[in-house]
């Protein structure tokens, strides 16, 4: 299956239209697909979103039951905000403005590949973001004192 890579910042128009990269246009069309799904991130200030096809795999793990079962409570936050945003003729979703007002977007998105899933962010937080993982990820692999190339 074809992944999400690579950081593209588009611009969004007064409308909230901004068009998906093309290579996750392509990913979302391999799939068979013609929109993306997107939501407020739980954990960041982002949003997140991949085809629709991995936010029913959520659902395969649920009972259909009257009777309260053992429940994932973060998939049912995801679910109760998700939207299936369709792709235009030129590669573009509309974002609602709740979501925009959440990630905290103004005139541009940067898209993020994560794999299995892509993020939006207003460009200046990623950045800061990116700085603070770089720090953490440079500080676990440095070689302590003592130790030898």
């Amino acid at each position: 299956m074809k992944a999400f890579f690579g950081t593209f910042t588009n611009k969004i128009d007064a409308k909230g239209r901004v068009s998906v990269p093309a290579p996750f246009r392509a990913v979302i069309a391999g799939r068979g697909l013609t929109s993306v799904a997107l939501h407020p991130s739980l954990f960041e200030t982002c949003l997140e979103g991949a085809g629709f096809d991995r936010f029913e795999n959520l659902l395969s793990g649920f009972t259909d039951s009257f009777v309260p079962a053992a429940r994932d409570e973060a998939a049912e936050l995801i679910m109760e905000e998700l939207r299936e945003l369709p792709l235009d003729g030129d590669g573009r979703i509309v974002l609602p403005d709740e979501f925009i007002g959440k990630a905290r977007l103004k005139d541009q998105a940067t898209f993020v590949g994560r794999g299995w899933k892509f993020q939006l962010w207003e460009p200046s937080a990623l950045a800061v973001v990116k700085q603070a993982k770089l720090r953490r990820v440079t500080a676990n692999l440095r070689p302590s004192e003592g130790d030898t190339p």
